[in-house]
């Protein structure tokens, strides 16, 4: 009776490597949706996928960004994401509230200088939070006050990629060449947007 089932979760287990292999090209791991840790950030005017938005936007861990800082957009640049606050790290009895918004990730949030946060490689894929994903949502464009209760810095909770007719801004122009934010035609992951570039943090 068990050797079905064994075989079932063998096939499912193969089935999603290939989908993971497929989408994480140069080593860099790039999910539709699970869990993540939120925080904070301002000073948001020259982000790493090179151009500006209106609306809630955010930077992402390196490993799920697909680019090293200075090497341009990676393929998490465009995408949206519905985000849900479901607790603080920091102090755990905490009950909320909670909110949910929706963000465009414009920015990279690197392992260099932000461990705690952003240190996921492929050796130590959670941060020091025990989460795959992070989130630094951006203050400037007013998503960090919309998602966080006003005596909270930092969340843990989950992530969904969306499509982005549920984000709420407009894209400026290209600050570089080479800028990149996803079309909004360009389907989920691991369908490729801006795409990856380089190896993911080891």
């Amino acid at each position: 009776m068990q050797l079905p089932s064994l075989a079932l979760l063998a096939e499912v287990l193969t089935v999603n490597a290939v989908a993971l292999t497929e989408r994480a090209t140069g080593g860099y791991v790039q999910n539709s949706s699970g869990t993540a840790s939120f925080t904070m950030y301002s000073g948001c005017g020259s982000p790493a996928c090179g151009k500006r938005s209106t609306g809630y936007t955010a930077a992402i861990n390196q490993l799920a960004f697909g680019s090293a800082p200075g090497a341009g957009a990676g393929d998490a640049c465009g995408r949206c994401f519905a985000v849900t606050g479901r607790a603080d790290p920091y102090s755990p009895n905490y009950t909320g509230p909670f909110k949910s918004i929706v963000v465009k990730v414009t920015d990279l949030c690197p392992v260099q200088g932000n461990v705690e946060w952003c240190g996921q490689s492929l050796s130590k894929p959670n941060n020091a939070h025990g989460q795959p994903f992070h989130f630094d949502i951006c203050s400037d464009t007013g998503g960090a006050p919309a998602f966080f209760p006003s005596d909270r810095g930092a969340l843990t909770g989950t992530f969904t990629e969306v499509s982005c007719s549920q984000w709420a801004g407009s894209d400026g122009g290209a600050l570089w060449n080479g800028a990149c934010l996803a079309d909004s035609s360009v389907g989920n992951w691991p369908a490729i947007g801006c795409g990856n570039k380089g190896i993911a943090p080891a």
